[in-house]
């Protein structure tokens, strides 16, 4: 009588792990995705950002500089690679994190950028892709962008204003404009 109660029991859980896999591994995932395809198709492809029909990256990422006149984006610990990402994991008494960020202050003082105006640009995201930076450091650096390539800086202010993100809700995050965006309409810009 025992085995017969055992046997039941184990067909009972055979059969609610198959069942479980059928709805929670297969039936749940599509659904899912057809419905945030259906209604955030954008997003729900990647965010990805075209140009002349082609892929060139996708605005939740950052991406190595192929130009000194284009904006910077905080450095990255895994030079922008998305496989594998992440952080430096150096702490704040690491010799080589104090070295490594007196060359990027030596860095942008050479190129007449502000440290304090552009403190992001000195410490790597916990990702090594966030693709935005302050807007008070966007507008520092459209200063020695306009100085290198002689376009007016309003023109380029206007620019970083038209890709300023603004908090969700009014108070949820901060204010910041998306370098990635920002830097492949100013590449359209410069004609390169």
């Amino acid at each position: 009588m025992k085995s017969k109660e055992t046997s039941n029991q184990l067909e009972i859980t055979i059969r609610f792990f198959f069942l479980s896999l059928v709805i929670l591994g297969f039936l749940y995932p599509l659904a899912v995705t057809g419905i945030a395809q259906s209604i955030f198709p954008s997003q729900a492809g990647g965010s990805l950002v075209r140009m002349n029909d082609k892929i060139v990256g996708s605005e939740l990422f950052s991406q190595a500089l192929n130009s000194q006149f284009l904006f910077r984006y905080r450095p990255s610990a895994a030079s922008f690679g998305t496989i594998p990402s992440g952080a430096s994991n150096l702490s704040p008494s690491s010799l080589d994190l104090r070295t490594t960020v007196e060359k990027r202050e030596k860095d942008l003082e050479n190129l007449g950028i502000s440290k304090e105006e552009c403190s992001e640009l000195l410490y790597a995201s916990a990702s090594g892709l966030d693709p935005h930076i302050s807007t008070r450091c966007a507008y520092e650096q459209s200063k020695w962008i306009s100085g290198q390539t002689k376009m007016p800086i309003e023109t380029i202010n206007e620019l970083v204003h038209k890709y300023t993100e603004y908090p969700l809700f009014g108070f949820i995050g901060r204010e910041r404009v998306n370098v990635t965006k920002l830097n492949l309409e100013w590449k359209q810009m410069l004609h390169e």
